[in-house]
């Protein structure tokens, strides 16, 4: 007894030493119990070789009456879904696509986009997830990265009528594609109508051989990530990535009686790779809603019995605007998961919404980097310890001021980011963690690679994305690094916006750039457009940059601020100087050169006055 006693006197003491010495101790330990109960889980189903398809069939056997999807009105039940994908795998079968073809998905969020996925992975096929918004150019080359075996489009929104958009681009594809609309056509586009083709086949399971020689390292989707170097680049999410993200909303109690909240287009990672995948993997019920509205999401949330919802940060500080509801006071919402959102709005959400949990994340398409914050701390998306890192192969790095790119001393070796500073997220890479990359973009795809970073012969791979690591190792988003802009939940190329604005025939250069609105998410695209010699700024020139950006650009990626420069701002290196410029913004104080600002009301760009300036500085100016 006495040497029991003595045991666990010391178990004790030393408890208390290393909670004096090292306070985060108890929050690292809990989140390495939810790492170690999440790792049980992937082993289970890597051993089981139970791929996403596999999950979701055996949830139709077991219990195909379990609603899957709320759609507006209309009603699909796991069985429901399952006739449907059968349907689009016979399709695709008699179409002759085979293992590893890959089919071009353009649509909205409708019921269809799941049966269609669901149908792809019954034959062992790969979706590309086309990002529906874009138009033009981008649209063009995001159908031709993946070399598609055919393509399937959607009606899109009233406004964003699709099948009109994909005939414009179909020309300049290098080869010819067969291509299916939906739905019938409502404007003479002539494709074959998929959904009619469905109807006379039957909905018997497919034979999983089909899929047999599919393997964890292949390709399950393509999804789309608009990163530094120009239009939009294919990332390679592989079976296995789809299996660890669909396990990752488990360990924190989600489970089968969840209903989910999802109004983020599905080709994002967040709203296909999380919620959707989560959601099968637990055989819980979404509720898909075709976009977002704030006036609208408490009454469906009460109307749908609401228990999660994926989120990005601009809705929810879209929800703390809106004025006070009787269904905010009654819902039944106990998590929230997503990523961007704000100390200020996550105080006004758990005030006055009463929502228990907030698990805000960072997670990278590509990157096999990802941080959760499990302990509701306000702002952060994580914890980043000296023992998680080293478990987990995540580190932050200093960041060179001038390149933007890791620090490196005269040793060639980077610098850990200590606490009370900024860094670079960076993730060590092994025989069981790899990056991807991009398909058919080798130097898009090795650009991310660093080598030799604390030692020789180690590799990394960078996010470029930048954190701030506080003193009890909570991490903090900060920034983007480069050229890449966040705005309204979407990546914005600075390169692709600067290629479509310099085709106007007196520009001589764009600097795009990403620049602070008070109020708003993100960062506000800017370009400092350098006019040619003998060029004046007139309503013409305004005019026709209006004009290339509705043609060329989607909407979110339009420069909010146009300014107008005699001569392009140059580093020493001669390189195109972003900090000085965006540290100046749009503030008319600082600005001498004429400044101009979208009207989102009718795409327009309007001469900034101080009254203008006043309105969005108030946020009484939409951008």
């Amino acid at each position: 007894m006495m040497i029991l006693g003595i045991i666990a006197a010391t178990a004790i003491t030393v408890a208390i030493i290393v909670r004096v010495l090292y306070p985060p101790i108890w929050r690292d330990l809990l989140t390495l119990k939810i790492v170690f109960s999440f790792l049980r889980n992937l082993q289970r189903s890597l051993k089981n070789r139970e791929f996403i398809i596999d999950t979701f069939e055996k949830h139709v056997r077991n219990h195909s009456d379990k609603l899957m999807i709320l759609f507006k009105d209309e009603k699909y039940t796991y069985g429901d879904v399952d006739a449907e994908a059968c349907k689009v795998a016979r399709s695709l079968l008699n179409d002759g696509v085979e293992q590893g073809d890959t089919i071009a998905l353009v649509m909205s969020n409708e019921p269809a986009y799941l049966w269609i996925y669901l149908g792809a992975q019954k034959v062992g096929a790969r979706l590309a997830l086309i990002n529906h918004h874009l138009v033009s150019e981008g649209l063009w080359k995001s159908i031709e990265a993946c070399s598609p075996k055919l393509i399937i489009v959607g009606d899109g929104l009233a406004e964003d009528y699709l099948p009109s958009k994909v005939s414009k681009v179909l020309p300049n594809l290098s080869k010819r594609v067969l291509v299916y609309s939906y739905n019938v056509a409502r404007s003479g586009i002539d494709f074959p109508c998929l959904s009619d083709v469905m109807e006379g086949l039957p909905a018997d399971p497919i034979d999983p051989s089909k899929r047999a020689e599919v393997k964890l390292t292949d390709p399950s989707v393509f999804i789309y990530t608009s990163g530094t170097t120009g239009l939009p680049k294919a990332a390679i999410i592989t079976h296995k990535k789809s299996l660890l993200c669909s396990l990752s909303y488990a360990v924190v109690g989600f489970s089968k009686r969840d209903i989910v909240y999802v109004s983020l287009p599905l080709y994002h990672a967040s709203a296909m790779n999380l919620a959707l995948l989560n959601v099968i993997n637990q055989g819980a019920t979404v509720v898909l809603k075709d976009k977002f509205s704030a006036s609208n999401f408490w009454p469906d949330c009460v109307k749908y019995n609401v228990t999660v919802v994926q989120y990005i940060g601009e809705m929810m500080r879209y929800l703390v605007n809106t004025p006070e509801c009787p269904e905010e006071k009654c819902h039944k919402l106990w998590g929230l998961a997503g990523n961007g959102l704000r100390s200020d709005v996550w105080r006004k959400l758990k005030d006055r919404f009463k929502i228990q949990n907030i698990f805000e994340f960072y997670g990278s398409t590509e990157i096999p980097a990802s941080l959760t914050n499990y302990f509701n701390e306000e702002g952060s998306v994580g914890r980043l310890s000296p023992l998680l890192g080293l478990l987990t192969g995540l580190v932050l790095v200093d960041i060179d001021k001038t390149t933007q790119k890791p620090y490196r001393d005269q040793n060639g070796r980077c610098r850990k980011t200590l606490p009370g500073g900024s860094g670079a997220l960076i993730a060590k890479l092994s025989s069981k963690v790899t990056f991807d990359g991009y398909l058919g973009s080798a130097s898009a795809t090795n650009s991310r690679i660093l080598k030799d970073v604390f030692q020789e012969g180690d590799h990394y791979v960078t996010t470029n994305d930048e954190f701030f690591l506080d003193q009890d190792y909570n991490v903090f988003f900060k920034d983007r690094q480069e050229n890449a802009i966040r705005w309204k939940g979407e990546n914005v190329s600075a390169m692709e916006v600067s290629n479509v604005l310099i085709n106007a025939d007196f520009v001589q250069d764009a600097n795009v750039y990403g620049v602070t609105v008070p109020g708003c998410e993100g960062k506000a695209g800017m370009a400092a457009i350098s006019l040619k010699d003998g060029c004046d700024v007139d309503n013409e020139k305004v005019e026709e940059i209006a004009r290339l950006s509705r043609d060329n650009l989607p909407g979110y990626a339009r420069p909010r601020f146009i300014r107008f420069q005699r001569q392009m701002s140059l580093t020493s290196t001669f390189k195109q100087n972003k900090l000085d410029l965006a540290q100046e913004g749009f503030d008319i104080n600082k600005v001498e050169e004429p400044l101009y600002f979208l009207q989102r009301k009718d795409d327009t760009y309007q001469e900034l006055d101080s009254n203008a300036y006043i309105n969005i500085l108030r946020g009484d100016q939409a951008l």
